[in-house]
């Protein structure tokens, strides 16, 4: 995600701007296009805050938990559920499944290093995400099974009660 900038440093710009408007004297009351500056300075916040509260990705780029895009496919059999985890491996996932939810944990942490000669370099990432979904059937928690698959995740969940759909003809 390049281009983006963490939150903290957008709290630090704002005051910033705050104390600059201070040292020219714009914080009177009475300077007439100050309620314009402040419109601005609020519609700016409020895209930021709409920015961080709606995008699934966001999040990870300033440094919190991801949330994973999922699909969820109901036959009349099971509900199957479908998330990408890119990156991940079977060991960076924890599933839990009840009744009715289904809440999936990743986290990776990987650390690459290369030395060679007069040259020496050594990163570390890490990448975590968190996903509860509401399922839209009542699940056998116990009967899920879950497969991964170039870093794409499914899990089938079998259903308490089985669906039978019947197609009903318009007279």
């Amino acid at each position: 995600m390049t281009g983006l900038v963490p939150r903290d440093d957008f709290k630090r710009l704002q005051n910033r701007m705050n104390r600059l408007l201070e040292e020219f004297g714009i914080s009177d009351a009475e300077a007439r296009y100050m309620p314009e500056v402040r419109k601005i300075q609020d519609k700016m916040n409020q895209l930021i805050d709409d920015f961080m509260a709606e995008s699934p990705t966001a999040a990870g780029a300033f440094g919190d938990v991801m949330k994973p895009l999922a699909d969820v496919k109901e036959t009349d059999e099971e509900v199957i559920v479908t998330m990408d985890l890119p990156g991940m491996d079977k060991g960076d996932i924890e599933i839990n499944v009840t009744e009715d939810t289904l809440e999936v944990k990743a986290e990776r942490k990987a650390e690459k290093e290369e030395k060679e000669e007069e040259f020496y370099r050594k990163e570390r990432t890490f990448a975590r995400c968190e996903r509860s979904l509401k399922l839209p059937a009542e699940v056998k928690a116990d009967e899920a099974k879950a497969s991964l698959k170039d870093g794409v995740l499914e899990v089938h969940l079998p259903k308490v009660a089985v669906t039978a759909r019947k197609k009903v003809k318009i007279e």
